[in-house]
């Protein structure tokens, strides 16, 4: 119990060093002796934990995807509305990697490592899941997972895109042509889909944020 204890909080050290690291000096930058090294690691103990640099940026993407989940369902009124709190969550995680560079450079390194597609599909995949349970879809796991790949490849190229000025969009365009392709893809209805739109980005723009590294997110919800 006591090495299981010890290999969770080394991992952990692991996950916020790279977290700091990647967040000043970009992924590319970063080396996995950079991560050893900064982490008071040998190279071969990093290496017991995690295979590869990829890896570790892997875990940052998913631990920062929950964090601002659990981070707006703590603070946005909305708990019974799935489509809805869903529809928030895209338009927070754009918003702010779309404002905030040092998670812009982030994600769209990972999008040119061709990375961040394999990482998004398997949660996106299972929001579909539940987004289709909740709406009493009688849509299979395959169809669902061909959405969350429809979805997540047009998200990466627009990462790409807006960073190297191939569209000259504004955010919130790009927002809420993201959201319409995620409400379209369930089925919803140009009515439906306009009036959640419409819901949150009024609870969207409430909302500020806090970042001191790539994992860690803390967000204040103005009334």
């Amino acid at each position: 119990m006591a090495s299981y204890k010890k290999s969770i909080e080394t991992k952990d050290k692991i996950i916020k060093t790279a977290s700091v690291l990647f967040y000043n000096q970009g992924y590319n930058t970063t080396t996995i002796r950079d991560i050893a090294s900064h982490s008071g690691l040998s190279l071969s103990r990093l290496n017991y934990h995690f295979n590869s640099k990829a890896e570790v940026a892997g875990v940052i993407c998913k631990e920062f995807l929950r964090n601002l989940n659990t981070e707006l369902f703590e603070i946005i009124p909305v708990k019974q509305n799935k489509i809805l709190r869903d529809t928030i969550h895209i338009r927070t995680w754009i918003s702010i990697f779309h404002s905030h560079n040092p998670t812009m450079n982030f994600y769209y390194e990972l999008a040119c490592a061709n990375i961040l597609s394999e990482l998004l599909i398997e949660s996106d995949h299972q929001h579909f899941i539940e987004q289709a349970d909740f709406l009493k879809l009688n849509l299979d796991a395959q169809t669902l997972r061909m959405y969350a790949h429809i979805f997540v490849a047009s998200l990466v190229q627009l990462i790409r895109a807006k960073k190297d000025g191939d569209i000259s969009a504004k955010t919130e365009t790009i927002l809420d042509m993201c959201n319409t392709l995620h409400l379209k893809l369930l089925g919803l209805d140009s009515v439906d889909q306009d009036k959640i739109i419409a819901e949150a980005k009024i609870y969207a723009s409430r909302i500020e944020y806090e970042m001191t590294d790539l994992s860690s997110i803390r967000l204040t919800y103005h009334e």
